[in-house]
């Protein structure tokens, strides 16, 4: 096995600040090295990615959602599997010890391997000789033999967590869907009766969270009443700047909205990688923050969702075509009005990218601190050419919340407690899910 050089990276506590409240700090204990190029986390997490991005199942592609489930069952595995073999972390699924001379790079490819073959094999996925390509080529490069026990302990672990979440909900999610006291202001509907544009996973918000209790458990307090004056604020600045045509909207307000429509995988998992890259970790702590990114994704969509149907609030586009009937003197309506980027099939509030970026974002903050010592550059797949640069990971949340203002597709208000959302349940994942291990 090859030698990995080590750090700590260790949950110290949950400690009181002056109000009383509980919040955690974590801290790293090490010095910035070279790229590692030999880590199977890094290489399996953007595997795990491109193959998340590119599924297809029941004929049509994975929603953001559905994203953050796969890439948390990927993770998941590859942790179990790879503290099979070193014991330092706690399992989410408890195995037994992997056998003697197994190795955790063996653990860890072969766990990632089976769980994205479980996910997206020949039913779904249809390519398997990319996986099996991948697979083949990783092992080489790690110099694992051929009976390596830590090979076993990987398929062992991943048919484990793939069991486990067979049954999670998440299959039968999708359902037809018409929200109580549709038709009135206020109330999410699809903007047309096409089957393209019925809601989309009504029923992801009773998913099993990973780590949280319920679905429920951070549902936020009610979107601003239609006849407030935040309502209003909100209704005027979406109004003026998320248009479709309009003159107030920057060119770089333009494009960073198209920036923020790919996926919180697509555009959070590469600074995970280079987060991961720019520290002396070992195997077990790469693997270990790695999942626990994946596990707040995952739980912060199944919050957000159950939020969303619980509340069922409109969206901005059919909220300012009837904006002179929403009982709010101060909101005066558009017939024509059109959103710069399509609305989604979905309730707008609270909002899902803010949730699930601010859910990753806390977690890396937790470990590397909100300025992790190197440049962020993210790019994005929807915005070809456009990259951007922030110092801190608060700064990639801020501009999400913008961005969706810009894209004319969220009321600000639904941004910043999506974003809110996705803290407190990072913050819950960070406290309760994958321990240090007490010593055998």
């Amino acid at each position: 096995m090859q030698s990995v050089a080590r750090a700590s990276v260790e949950i110290i506590g949950i400690v009181k600040g002056r109000a009383g409240a509980a919040f955690l700090t974590a801290c790293v204990i090490a010095s910035p090295a070279a790229v590692r190029a030999a880590d199977p986390i890094v290489e399996w997490n953007e595997i795990a990615v491109k193959v998340s991005l590119a599924a297809v199942v029941n004929g049509r592609a994975l929603s953001p959602v559905e994203q953050t489930r796969a890439m948390a069952i990927v993770h998941v595995a590859v942790h179990d599997a790879v503290n099979a073999v070193t014991g330092r972390y706690e399992q989410y699924r408890r195995t037994d010890d992997a056998e003697a001379g197994a190795s955790a790079e063996a653990a860890a490819i072969a766990a990632a391997y089976r769980a994205l073959l479980g996910l997206f094999g020949d039913a779904h996925f249809g390519d398997t000789a990319f996986l099996t390509s991948a697979y083949v080529a990783s092992l080489a490069q790690h110099g694992v033999p051929d009976d390596d026990p830590g090979l076993a302990a990987g398929f062992a672990t991943a048919d484990g967590i793939l069991a486990l979440r067979q049954a999670d909900g998440s299959a039968s999610a999708s359902y037809p869907y018409v929200p109580v006291n549709a038709g009135l202001p206020g109330i999410w509907v699809p903007l047309t009766s096409a089957a393209s544009a019925q809601a989309l996973l009504p029923g992801w918000g009773g998913v099993a969270p990973w780590v949280l209790r319920k679905g429920s458990q951070f549902r936020p307090d009610a979107p601003p009443a239609l006849d407030s004056e935040r309502y209003a604020r909100d209704y005027q600045e979406i109004k003026e700047v998320g248009a479709r045509v309009n003159h107030s909207r920057t060119d770089e307000q333009t494009n960073i909205a198209l920036f923020w429509r790919a996926s919180p995988i697509a555009i959070w998992s590469p600074i995970l990688r280079a987060a991961l890259e720019a520290h002396d970790l070992d195997l077990s702590s790469s693997a270990r923050i790695a999942a626990l990114v994946n596990l707040a994704a995952s739980d912060a969509s199944v919050a957000v969702w159950e939020a969303k149907y619980f509340y069922n609030y409109w969206r901005p586009q059919p909220a300012i075509v009837n904006g002179d009937s929403d009982g709010n003197p101060l909101t005066e309506g558009q017939a024509d009005w059109l959103p710069h980027l399509p609305t989604p099939a979905h309730p707008e509030y609270p909002s899902a990218h803010a949730a699930n970026s601010a859910a990753m974002a806390f977690v890396m903050r937790a470990f590397f601190g909100d300025a992790p010592g190197f440049d962020i550059e993210a790019t994005s797949a929807t915005a070809a050419g456009f990259v951007r640069h922030w110092s801190t990971f608060s700064e990639g949340v801020e501009e999400v919340i913008d961005a969706r203002v810009y894209s004319g597709i969220h009321f600000r208000t639904a941004d910043e407690v999506g974003a809110r959302q996705g803290r407190q349940v990072a913050r819950f994942v960070l406290i309760h899910a994958l321990r240090s291990a007490k010593k055998r």
